[in-house]
């Protein structure tokens, strides 16, 4: 399986958990919804999802491995905690920004501003990971 080209201004959304497809739906509404919670309009994360039995059960060590059909700098990840609780496992796969296999996960919220701020490469991925909690979630600032 070779990852694709993210969308401009978005990151790829990755699915490895396939057992419950309601539940994916559900969590994919939740990642891409327009929150309105800032004095900014929200137009909902930019992702694209990426579907393949492939990908099925696939860890972070995994998917670093994983060919790329570009350079992807970050990947957000629809794993099996995902399906239990919406939360998004986001990837760090920049070489130039270390230590690359790095995670923390996000509430449904927080995705649009994460994808944005990285995207355009107004924040880094650390910026995001050192102000999660201490389960590793980031709830915002």
């Amino acid at each position: 399986m070779m990852l694709p080209e993210a969308p401009d201004l978005g990151v790829l959304l990755v699915r490895t958990d396939y057992s419950d497809n309601e539940a994916w739906g559900a969590a994919l509404s939740a990642a891409t919804a327009v929150y309105e919670e800032d004095d900014y309009d929200r137009i909902g994360a930019l992702v694209q999802p990426v579907e393949s039995s492939a990908l099925a059960n696939l860890g972070p060590e995994d998917l670093l491995s994983l060919p790329r059909a570009s350079y992807v700098s970050l990947i957000a990840v629809a794993d099996s905690q995902t399906m239990r609780d919406q939360t998004v496992l986001f990837l760090n796969l920049n070489e130039l920004d270390e230590p690359v296999g790095r995670t923390f996960r996000s509430i449904p919220t927080e995705v649009e501003p994460i994808v944005a701020n990285l995207t355009i490469a107004n924040m880094d991925f650390a910026t995001f990971a050192d102000h999660a909690d201490p389960d590793g979630i980031f709830r915002g600032f």
